[in-house]
């Protein structure tokens, strides 16, 4: 059965959708806002599904935001309640927690943004990273490739400023020691930049890594099934078909969602038009879709009102 606009639904399917979650997990860029602007509504939103006793928790692949700089934009759309620690998850918590389990006290290389190193640092992880701003030669170039240390793992992320030297250095730890994991962040295709404006991901960027390495990622970003079973336990979720996921992506978020066992519900505002939602395979089509999360507070003013 092709997806649903929320909007569409009557007045009893509208109710419906609604009473059968009891908690919502959405995707931040395209969703909440823009990697580089606003979503009208999209606080609205999520202020009037905690009024309807709907808890709320977010899931993002962008660890180059620090928790302030989160909480920050939370507070410029004007969503209310938001505690950034135990309500927002990117990849730099999730490799985290994963390092501690399996690579306890082992010295990393990361391929990740200064934020999320930072993050690494706080956390108490050793970790080794390039930042080259001088004129490289291949003399240079040698000089920054010797590997005087061995790591246990290659972390990699969304990171802005990611260079030639740095992929190239990752790949000789790997290609160096079978014990160094490759572990992967943030791998999106596209990234939603502004409205109508989208951007290549890095996932090429993580397939150029794995290819010349002959490792393959364990991720942990969107759309990872060690993800979906992280969130189970760090969301406390015990009937996954009471939680619905949203995102703008059909793969990262629609199938991850699927994946898990959630509901899922496409949002239009970021990566995805409806015509690839049409053509999307079934497994990567939503439940529902709007055309953003906007649609949630009429859908709620609808409910009050008794009229779709």
């Amino acid at each position: 059965m092709a997806p649903c606009h929320i909007l569409e639904l009557s007045l009893k399917e509208q109710r419906r959708f609604i009473e059968s979650f009891d908690m919502m997990i959405s995707d931040c860029d395209g969703v909440v806002w823009l990697l580089a602007g606003w979503i009208p509504g999209a606080g609205d939103a999520v202020n009037a599904l905690r009024r309807a006793g709907k808890t709320i928790k977010f899931v993002s692949n962008n660890s180059f935001r620090t928790d302030e700089q989160y909480s920050e934009k939370f507070k410029k759309i004007g969503a209310r309640g938001v505690n950034i620690e135990d309500d927002v998850v990117h990849p730099v918590k999730t490799i985290v927690r994963y390092l501690k389990t399996h690579k306890p006290g082992q010295r990393v290389f990361s391929l990740m943004s200064l934020e999320a190193n930072e993050t690494l640092r706080k956390q108490g992880v050793e970790y080794e990273s390039l930042q080259i701003k001088e004129h490289l030669t291949s003399a240079t170039l040698v000089e920054h490739l010797t590997i005087s240390k061995p790591v246990g793992a290659v972390l990699f992320d969304i990171h802005l400023d990611l260079s030639y030297v740095e992929l190239a250095k990752a790949i000789r730890h790997l290609q160096l020691s079978d014990d160094c994991e490759l572990i992967a962040g943030g791998s999106d295709v596209t990234m939603p930049l502004s409205e109508n404006f989208n951007v290549a991901g890095f996932y090429d960027f993580l397939q150029h890594v794995s290819r010349y390495s002959n490792r393959e990622p364990t991720l942990l970003g969107k759309p990872s099934h060690i993800l979906g079973d992280m969130l189970k336990e760090m969301f406390n979720i015990k009937n996954s078909e009471r939680c619905v996921f949203v995102g703008d992506m059909l793969v990262q978020d629609i199938q991850f969602g699927k994946s898990c066992g959630f509901q899922s519900l496409l949002v239009l505002s970021g990566g995805t038009t409806k015509q690839d939602m049409l053509k999307a395979p079934p497994e990567a089509q939503p439940d529902y879709y709007a055309d953003s999360l906007a649609d949630l507070v009429q859908l709620l003013q609808n409910m009050e009102n008794g009229s779709a």
